[in-house]
């Protein structure tokens, strides 16, 4: 039987992405500028899940981003947010996953799929008491939503990175949001204003995301 690259063993796969420059190196620049393609796959920490390009904002003009992701039990849900211009649209591959759009909740398994309209509040989670999920997500138009993946990706391999519940990955997380403001803000205004402080204060502690 042919091996399933999606198979979780012994938790994620080697990292497939780019790796980081090292402080002074010359590709530090082409680094930080890097834009996504087809291909890319991310692989995040603590549960965070892998993220693979299947077509880049580049690639499509604009028109889409499209991405498989795989999300393993109890993966870590993100925050509630709206994209200001975008659908969303999520298609079941394997596994099940739990989809919130305006306050209602909804239980996808293979085979079936959900659109969050535009402007609509969501987020997603995936049953602790299950196994992983895989997901065949479109952005539409494409927001740069893999940018904002790339630069998360960034963060999250990188040596500032002190585990999902520190207060570092709050102010990481917020510079990221602020960058793709045209992408995804969250719908709460404490929340948008307590993001807004935590993502001035990173540069002057020495946190970028180039």
């Amino acid at each position: 039987m042919a091996s399933n690259p999606w198979r979780f063993q012994h938790g994620f796969a080697p990292r497939v992405g780019p790796s980081p420059p090292a402080l002074g190196d010359l590709r530090a620049l082409e680094y930080s500028r890097r834009v996504p393609r087809s291909g890319d796959r991310y692989v995040m920490p603590e549960g965070l899940g892998e993220y693979l390009v299947l077509r880049s904002h580049e690639e499509t003009g604009g028109e889409y981003v499209e991405m498989q992701w795989m999300l393993p039990p109890g993966a870590f849900a993100p925050p509630r947010h709206r994209h200001p211009s975008q659908v969303e649209e999520y298609e079941v591959l394997d596994g099940t996953l739990e989809v919130m759009v305006d306050g209602s909740w909804r239980t996808l398994n293979a085979g079936e799929s959900a659109s969050v309209p535009v402007n609509s509040d969501h987020t997603f989670r995936v049953p602790a008491n299950g196994g992983p999920v895989r997901v065949h997500n479109f952005h539409r138009p494409g927001g740069r939503f893999d940018e904002f993946i790339e630069k998360q990706h960034r963060f999250a391999t990188s040596e500032r990175f002190k585990g999902i519940k520190h207060p570092s990955t709050a102010i990481g997380i917020a510079m990221v949001w602020r960058e793709h403001t045209a992408l995804i803000v969250p719908p709460q205004l404490p929340v948008r204003l307590a993001m807004a402080g935590l993502a001035r204060a990173g540069p002057p502690l020495g946190y970028s995301t180039t």
